[in-house]
């Protein structure tokens, strides 16, 4: 395994990132590239959230400008409401690629209003193949519905 991996590997082994599996497909050493949801590395949503409160809330073992880095690289939605959701996509087929059938996504994130601050994982799984991408329709649908799922935990 080169360096990069074994870094990465060993931060996300502090981080409790899943399985903290970046090897990347069997026999293809392609885990730097194509290890994100549908290979490699496993996490489910709950992993997620529980990674990026620590993320959010400054607990991970990292130096203040890591979180600063972070929060400036992810893409952030103001909304009218005055929430911005930071957040990314991410699309996979539980197959591998060459399965069409039942792709899914997340977009996971944190919606921040002043100093309030929720993480949050949705996940999309798809019954067939849609012309758009499912992390992108997660995403969409996510920041339609914030409005009252913010409401509900947050009023």
């Amino acid at each position: 395994m080169c360096s990069v991996w074994t870094e990465l590997h060993d931060y996300a082994v502090k981080f409790r990132y899943g399985n903290a599996d970046f090897s990347g497909a069997p026999g293809k050493n392609n885990g730097l590239d194509h290890v994100w949801i549908g290979s490699s590395l496993k996490i489910s949503p709950l992993e997620q959230t529980a990674f990026l409160g620590k993320l959010v809330f400054r607990q991970l073992p990292v130096s203040p400008q890591a979180f600063d880095v972070t929060k400036r690289i992810i893409e952030v939605a103001p909304l009218s409401n005055g929430w911005d959701i930071h957040g990314k996509t991410g699309s996979a087929r539980p197959g591998g690629a060459a399965d069409k059938a039942y792709p899914y996504g997340r977009f996971v994130g944190w919606a921040e209003k002043g100093d309030r601050r929720l993480v949050f994982a949705r996940l999309t799984q798809d019954e067939k193949k849609e012309p758009q991408t499912p992390g992108v329709r997660a995403r969409d649908a996510f920041l339609k519905e914030q409005p009252s799922l913010i409401m509900q935990v947050a009023p």
